[in-house]
Formats: structure tokens, sequence, C-alpha cells
């Protein structure tokens, strides 16, 4: 990562989801954070507005890196994340709601608005927790940390639902060493399990999502036009290439 100031963000929680491809009745979760899920985290504390695209232009300086961390019982205990399966429905009762408050309610194939209900299953990671890396405009780390200290609206792990169980702020750092060495502490572990980072030019398995936000705008949803391309590389923690 470049050098600079480092945000340590703790991401903890009963609950957390992260969807890149989730669409209709079935809502998956990846095993870690999305860019788009921390930079909408960052956003909704900072108070910046759904329509604000160039607000997110300026985030795109930001390097981020997701830490996978174990969390331990005891050593010959540590604690599994599983992920949960939710039964939901949606779309029912709005018979007698104006038709401004019928935003996003099903339609039909005839193109009227459904009145039933429809099953949807959500995914979560239960247990599960994450360290959060951010650095590249000190000044805009800066600002992030203190809204997250303070946030203007609520801050949840992908859902309303996830809120979290820690404080999510953690402090600003010289060194990522330092940085990684405090969110491994709160989770009790010595290392992280997994990294997730940007991709560089000559890596290898290199995965790519749409998880680059461009808006958050409710009317651009579904459009393809909310996210540009983001490659990664999800690697295990190697304590000497890491630690560079």
């Amino acid at each position: 990562m470049s050098a600079g100031k480092y945000l340590a963000a703790y991401f903890d929680a009963p609950m957390q989801s992260y969807g890149v491809e989730s669409r209709f009745n079935r809502r998956t979760t990846l095993p870690y954070p999305t860019r788009s899920a921390v930079t909408g985290i960052f956003c909704a504390a900072m108070g910046i507005d759904r329509s604000d695209s160039d607000f997110l232009r300026k985030m795109t300086v930001l390097e981020i890196e997701t830490l996978v961390l174990k969390r331990f019982i005891s050593e010959e205990r540590p604690l599994r994340v599983a992920n949960l399966m939710d039964y939901h429905t949606v779309g029912a009762g709005y018979e007698n709601v104006s038709e401004e408050l019928q935003f996003g309610r099903l339609r039909k194939a005839d193109g009227k608005r459904s009145n039933s209900a429809e099953l949807t299953y959500r995914d979560y990671l239960t247990d599960a927790r994450f360290g959060v890396l951010v650095s590249g405009d000190d000044s805009l780390v800066e600002r992030i940390d203190s809204a997250l200290r303070n946030p203007v609206w609520g801050v949840w792990f992908g859902r309303k639902c996830c809120v979290p169980a820690s404080p999510v702020a953690q402090g600003i750092y010289d060194e990522r060493m330092a940085a990684i060495e405090r969110l491994c502490s709160l989770a009790g572990c010595d290392r992280p399990e997994r990294v997730i980072r940007d991709a560089k030019p000559g890596d290898e398995d290199v995965t790519v999502y749409r998880d680059m936000p461009v808006t958050f705008n409710r009317l651009s949803r579904g459009s393809g036009e909310e996210f540009g391309i983001r490659r990664i590389v999800v690697s295990e923690w190697d304590s000497d290439a890491d630690q560079e």
C-alpha cells in the first residue's frame, strides 16, 4: 500500500452481508467486504448524498485492503465463520398506499403492481471479523476516521440488520503493521488469515468484480452503470511479503 497514514477500521457484527451480483429473489454474500460496501459505509458516516457521484470519484484515490481475521475462544477452539440463509418476504401490504410509496414493489408480467408477497433468500456471514486498512489521501483518511466516530447517518455492514458490535474506527497509524496489529488484537488473533487487495500489474489469480462504485442513486439500480470494474487478489497471509 502507499506511504502515508493508515486508517484501521474494524468490522465486527453478529451478521454481515456483501453481495456483488445479487438480483431478484436470491441475495448471496461474498466471504469478505466489497469495496462498494466499504465505500458506502464511509459515505453514510460522512453524510454524503447518494447522488453525489463526484465525491465517489474522489474516493477512488483510496487504497482499501481487507483482512480476514480469525477469532479464538482458545487455541483449541477457533470460531468458524458460518453462512446463514434468511427466509424473507417482500412486497405485500401495499394495497392502500400511494404510488410514490410503492417504489420497488414488484410488477407482474402485464406490468401491473403485485399485491402478493414474494419469497426471497438472503445470505449472511455470522461471527465474522474483518479489518479494513485505508490509505492514499491523508486528509480524506482523517475525515473518514472522524465521521466513523460521529456518523451523520447509520452505519451497518451490508444490510440494516447488520449493526456494528464494536467501534468501527480504531485509529490512524503511520505504519501499516501497527494498524494490522491493532485489528488482530481486537479479534484475538496473532495474524490475519487472508488478505484482499487491489491487483497490481503482473499479479496472477486475479478476480474481477463490478465493485467500484460509480453512483449509489436508487434510480440507477439495475442499469448496469452503478459499478465499475475492480480487479482484486485474495491470498493467504504471508508474514514476509505482507509486512513489506
